[in-house]
């Protein structure tokens, strides 16, 4: 383009010219122009008015054809607005009808007749000024240049049709209304462009997400979240608990957003709020911060004073010893984590039937106080009943892939299912939730997920929802670059913050005392068991549970295990032998004393049996509540007695109530002596 005929230059060159009335003169001619064409065709109109009165002043047919003609180009101005916004359809609706009335009128009765001129000498300029007005709003400079950068953008990254609608501008955080090409495009396709628009934007694939309308299939949000405010490094002990003596009730914090704002997370449901009660899934690959994700969770619970907490960790309380003073229950893993699994199993009925007695359809901070209101009464008269009350509770599994591997993948199925309408809450963590970890039902039943870094996309998948990776979740960018980092899935938060990267507080050496501190304080403040609870695991786990303040974990500090042996713990002879595996059937002579033996007496039938039920006793004594064929090992050759014989009187004692079958097959519960008599 030469420079004669560049508008631009001319504008410059009209600016920077003389002042002669020439160059005025030319100015604002130039700067007139865009506003001509609304004029213009006002003065068209009243020549074409006073044209066809001398071609059709005495013609009926042409009022008829005139009238009609007006009426179909408004309908047409209507339709052909449709796809624009709702003023500018209106405003050319109302200017076409005027128009093509006043015409109709001049064309039969004369544009001099009656107030025919009056109506366009005055409405004429000021549809003319209507139009002016709105183009010079329309053409505000900075309007102008938001919406030349948006469509851009749009059209770098293959979404040139789409509209911006609504947009709002929060501190760090964009949401634009997003509506695409009726018939041609989809949400599907915004989604696939997320990493392009990120990258026109120069940003991190997880600043950039999109909301699909759930109403709709073109339209939805986006959301830009321009500066990663999660990479500044958060201390726990900078602030500690967020409510110490607070409720469960109250939300948990467990970090921030990468806009500010807190990450929060609630356990029990609540009614009036529409929030379900949930259990929590922690997901993470080594390194990735899953730890201090769980530490963060637990401090907050611990903080609280109507929630009592039981925890099974098979890494010896390596993270959690600061805290175990304020845990109500603790143990190891191995046949310790079983006996555990099936006290839960056994208090979940108990509860359930208080929470019904007293009237609670779901667990809610007033059951964990006395009941005092004639409303949660056990009593027929409607009296208060003034029972104890019944605290939140959480049973926690850590490291739980070591347990399932022992337990079996479906052993959390009938807590996950029951526990939430008993007031319980199910906290499971281990490093990959695939479904040759933790069967498929538990993992739907746990209806929270704090996903932390994870190697790739399908690790992803175990653990967030298509909709939520689908809006831009992608937690495999992070691994374990990037401890901290982590998507909270959760009743309670709406659904467009599911896919907003958060980070978990950092817990350090310092964190230690203030730890200490929380526990130190729960065991003064916080809820103990209640008798409904104590009486049904004291039932099932016995000792395990009654003497569970007078044992001492086996690891220690400083413990280092120098003093344990390191040899193999079976003799070389059975290491083929599937130590999970039942025993086979007893064969003839199995129930008969050993013969060749010369290293001294075996024990007669009725003796064996006696020295059995002696040694479940000496079982429950220790607190090893769940037992199977593995376990006699050493006693079978000690009284010289086979295995067989051993499984034989195993599912003996299982038809006389002294033992109960749990979910892992060949392994049995030990029934308390005291619950048998």
């Amino acid at each position: 383009m030469s420079e004669n005929t560049n508008p631009e230059r001319q504008h410059e060159d009209q600016l920077n010219g003389a002042s002669s009335p020439k160059g005025v003169g030319a100015y604002l001619l130039h700067r007139a122009k865009p506003h001509l064409p609304p004029w213009i065709t006002v003065l068209g109109l009243g020549v074409a008015g006073a044209g066809a009165n001398l071609a059709w002043a005495d013609s009926a047919a042409a009022g008829v054809g005139l009238t009609l003609s007006a009426v179909a180009l408004t309908g047409a101005t209507w339709w052909a607005g449709k796809e624009t916004g709702p003023q500018r359809r209106l405003h050319s609706a109302i200017t076409v009808a005027a128009g093509a009335a006043w015409l109709t009128g001049a064309a039969l009765a004369g544009p001099l007749t009656g107030p025919l001129p009056d109506t366009y000498m005055m409405g004429g300029p000021v549809l003319a000024l209507s139009w002016n007005i709105r183009m010079v709003m329309r053409r505000s400079p900075d309007q102008q240049a938001g919406q030349g950068a948006d469509k851009g953008l749009l059209e770098k990254v293959g979404l040139a049709k789409a509209r911006i609608g609504r947009t709002e501008v929060e501190p760090n955080r964009v949401t634009a209304r997003l509506a695409l090409e009726a018939g041609e495009q989809t949400n599907d396709d915004v989604t696939r462009t997320l990493p392009r628009i990120a990258s026109a934007l120069d940003l991190p694939p997880t600043a950039v997400r999109y909301l699909p309308d759930p109403d709709s299939a073109r339209r939805g949000d986006l959301v830009i979240v321009p500066r990663d405010m999660l990479a500044d490094t958060i201390r726990w002990e900078e602030d500690g608990p967020s409510l110490p003596g607070g409720s469960i009730t109250d939300p948990l914090v467990l970090g921030v957003y990468d806009d500010g704002s807190p990450l929060q997370l609630w356990l029990p449901g609540d009614k009036a709020a529409g929030r379900n009660a949930t259990h929590i899934l922690i997901a993470g690959m080594t390194g990735s911060g899953k730890g201090d994700g769980a530490l963060n969770i637990m401090t907050e619970i611990l903080s609280r004073t109507d929630v009592v907490m039981w925890l099974s960790d098979p890494k010896g309380f390596q993270d959690f010893r600061p805290l175990l003073p304020a845990i109500d229950w603790a143990v190891e893993g191995g046949p310790e984590t079983e006996v555990m699994v099936e006290a839960v199993k056994a208090v979940i009925p108990a509860r359930t039937t208080w929470l019904g007695a007293h009237s609670y359809r779901q667990w809610e901070a007033s059951a964990a106080r006395k009941q005092t209101d004639p409303k949660h009464t056990c009593r027929k008269d409607g009296t208060a009943c003034g029972c104890s009350g019944l605290p939140f509770h959480v049973a926690w599994f850590e490291e739980a892939g070591v347990s399932l591997g022992l337990l079996g993948d479906d052993a959390f199925n009938s807590i996950a299912n029951l526990a939430r309408s008993a007031g319980m809450a199910l906290a499971v963590s281990l490093q990959r939730p695939s479904h040759d970890q933790i069967s498929t039902t538990t993992r739907d039943a746990l209806g929270s997920r704090l996903c932390f870094g994870v190697p790739n996309p399908t690790a992803a998948g175990f653990m967030l929802p298509d909709s939520v990776i689908d809006a831009g979740a992608a937690p495999e960018r992070w691994a374990n670059r990037r401890p901290g980092y982590c998507y909270l899935v959760t009743p309670g938060v709406p659904e467009e913050r599911y896919s907003s990267p958060a980070r978990t507080r950092w817990f350090t050496d310092t964190a230690v005392s203030l730890m200490e501190t929380v526990a130190q304080w729960h065991t003064r403040n916080g809820a103990t068991a209640d008798p409904v609870t104590e009486k049904a695991a004291a039932a099932v786990a016995g000792t395990a549970y009654t003497q569970r303040r007078t044992t001492t974990p086996a690891t220690t500090p400083g413990n280092d295990g120098d003093d344990m042996e390191t040899g193999p713990a079976i003799d070389p002879e059975d290491t083929a032998i599937d130590p999970e595996k039942d025993l086979p059937d007893n064969q003839p002579g199995d129930d008969a004393p050993m013969f060749g033996d010369l290293g001294g007496r075996r024990p007669d039938p009725d003796e064996a049996r006696a020295l059995f039920a002696q040694a479940l006793a000496e079982f429950e004594t220790a607190g090893r509540m769940v037992v199977g064929p593995r376990d006699f090992y050493d006693w079978c050759e000690t009284h010289g007695l086979s295995r067989p014989w051993v499984s034989a009187r195993l599912k003996e004692a299982s038809l006389d109530g002294r033992l109960e079958p749990t979910s892992k097959a060949g392994r049995w519960r030990i029934v308390p002596a005291l619950a048998t008599a």
